[in-house]
């Protein structure tokens, strides 16, 4: 292979998404949406609660966290203060129904 055909191949890999909402079925639901949608993008975990957040995104090293704004043990700004400095290139998109 080529230089330019091994960067084509990077640029397709599946966007890694984690999900944190503390509904599981919210979590379900917006999981099937994602996999019927694309092939584009990849769920690798999800939590419903700030301490699986954090260690499942640890664990994970997803490109993109769709996170719950309000959770009952923090919300998403625990999660953010927590995971930020190990994990700064994850871009976090905040779910809110507020």
């Amino acid at each position: 292979m080529t230089e330019g055909t091994d960067q084509a191949q990077q640029q397709r890999r599946p966007v890694r998404v984690y999900l944190v909402d503390d509904h599981a079925l919210f979590r379900a639901g917006v999981r099937a949406e994602l996999d019927q949608l694309t092939d584009d993008v990849d769920v690798v975990g999800e939590a419903g609660s700030v301490g699986e957040a954090v260690a499942g995104i640890n664990h994970a090293k997803p490109d993109v966290v769709l996170l719950d704004v309000h959770m009952p043990d923090g919300g998403g700004a625990e999660v953010l203060r927590r995971i930020r400095p190990e994990l700064p290139d994850v871009v976090f998109l905040a779910l809110s129904v507020s």
